[in-house]
């Protein structure tokens, strides 16, 4: 099942979500990692965090076409190394891109769809988008880690790709 994303100004993307209880526990976490990895690989995504899509479950999965990670309750134990500036994108936010800066490594713990816990150390790509999408269980929205002149800068450029793209289906132009 492939799930709708939610309109960036829905408010369940901006408050934390509580951690899952034997009260909140979801019905089927195999069912929900299915279709969480699905809707992400429908998106494009290369993470997707369950309140983008309507659920208020403190859960995302993250990772490629082939392979995620789903993520219960996750938790970062540790950050570390320099903060690196690197462009991020949202699927929230279709075609924004702007450079967050974010530490290089972090100790990670979650559990999975078995109920597993695990531990483990992240650098690089993986790192970043654990903390991507950790930020959205937080209720942090990645463009307020953004500069206000990159966070505007990038914010102008999907306006005009917008418009420019509207112009091109009116007149039936192709790309």
């Amino acid at each position: 099942m492939i799930y709708t994303l939610l309109e960036s100004n829905h408010p369940l993307l901006h408050s934390p979500l509580p951690e899952i209880t034997a009260e909140t526990e979801p019905e089927d976490r195999v069912e929900l990692t299915n279709n969480m990895s699905e809707t992400m690989r429908h998106y494009g995504g290369i993470g997707l965090s369950a309140n983008q899509v309507g659920l208020a479950i403190r859960m995302f999965v993250f990772g490629d076409n082939k392979h995620f990670i789903p993520c219960f309750n996750p938790k970062i134990i540790e950050y570390g190394g320099p903060e690196m500036p690197i462009e991020e994108g949202c699927l929230t936010y279709p075609g924004l891109f702007v450079k967050i800066y974010r530490p290089d490594w972090i100790v990670a713990q979650w559990e999975d769809e078995k109920r597993e816990l695990h531990e483990e150390n992240f650098t690089e790509l993986q790192s970043r988008i654990f903390q991507h999408e950790y930020d959205h269980m937080q209720g942090i929205d990645f463009r307020s880690r953004a500069g206000r002149i990159s966070l505007d800068m990038a914010q102008r450029k999907v306006k005009r790709a917008k418009r420019k793209m509207k112009k091109m289906a009116e007149t039936g132009e192709k790309t």
